[in-house]
């Protein structure tokens, strides 16, 4: 199960990141509309279906499948001194934590009854800091804990 899990997870990254990268050039693009309905919904829509599916499964690979962070619970000590466990069990999670919780408060600003254009700005900004914080995360193809760009 480990390898299909981690298969989808890889794989939706990138669905993740196209729609993060759409939502935050539309809420840029939208950010000085005063009109009253949001435009570019549907952009915000898939940017945080996707990122809900890879919470999912990175919570199911975080506690249950991954052998990483396995060993990461058991020993966190070690977890924090090694830069491998330390980058699965932390570093990884705390970044898509705040990609995760930027995207929620972009979405309530887009969702807000008061359209002003300081919403909308914060709207561009919370997910340019979605976008960034899930791409500071990803295990680059490089990098020490680096993982290929697409798993078959």
């Amino acid at each position: 199960m480990y390898p299909t899990v981690l298969t989808i997870h890889s794989w939706l990254r990138w669905a993740a990141l196209l729609s993060g990268v759409g939502a935050t050039f539309d809420a840029f693009r939208h950010r000085a509309d005063t009109g009253s309905r949001a435009r570019g919904q549907r952009w915000d829509w898939f940017f945080m279906l996707a990122l809900d599916l890879q919470a999912v499964l990175g919570l199911l690979l975080y506690f249950g499948y991954s052998p990483f962070t396995r060993e990461a619970i058991a020993n966190v000590m070690m977890a924090v001194r090694d830069p491998g466990l330390r980058f699965w069990s932390i570093t990884h999670v705390a970044m898509m934590v705040v990609a995760l919780v930027a995207v929620r408060a972009g979405r309530v600003f887009a969702m807000s009854e008061r359209r002003s254009p300081a919403r909308k700005n914060a709207r561009f900004i919370c997910f340019a800091i979605a976008v960034l914080a899930m791409v500071a995360g990803v295990p680059w193809p490089g990098l020490s804990n680096g993982r290929p760009l697409f798993r078959f």
